[in-house]
């Protein structure tokens, strides 16, 4: 009899634990809109476009500490952490425009380009950061 009782009790400890595992799942990729922005053209600025596709061999951006906090508190006012967690979500939610004005300062010239996190059918966040076309 002790050895039935003892097998039970055992049995019901491995339910409570394994039933203490079962975790929800979560992915913020489940909890947003993989909706775009508008695909219009606002004046002074090109359309919006998924920043994957941003063209970083004839524009250089990040080149200041300026632009580089600026990306890494955009990052953090759109998903309230900055790490390489949220760089497959960056892939569906970081869209960017290009100022249509350049500035030209001795040889370079500089352009604006504003990045959005688009979440949820709006912009949850944006900056603006400078560049250099080559």
């Amino acid at each position: 009899m002790f050895k039935y009782i003892s097998l039970i009790s055992i049995i019901s400890l491995l339910i409570l634990f394994t039933n203490s595992l079962i975790l929800p799942v979560f992915s913020i990729s489940d909890q947003i809109s993989k909706t775009s922005p508008p695909i219009k053209p606002e004046k002074g600025w090109s359309v919006w476009q998924r920043w994957v596709y941003f063209p970083f061999d004839k524009i250089d951006v990040g080149l200041s500490n300026l632009d580089l906090g600026g990306m890494l508190e955009f990052e953090y006012s759109c998903f309230g952490s900055v790490t390489d967690d949220n760089n497959d979500i960056k892939q569906e939610t970081y869209w960017y425009r290009i100022a249509n004005k350049i500035e030209k300062i001795g040889q370079n010239k500089y352009i604006q380009i504003e990045v959005g996190c688009w979440l949820n059918d709006d912009f949850k966040s944006t900056t603006t950061l400078t560049g250099i076309k080559n």
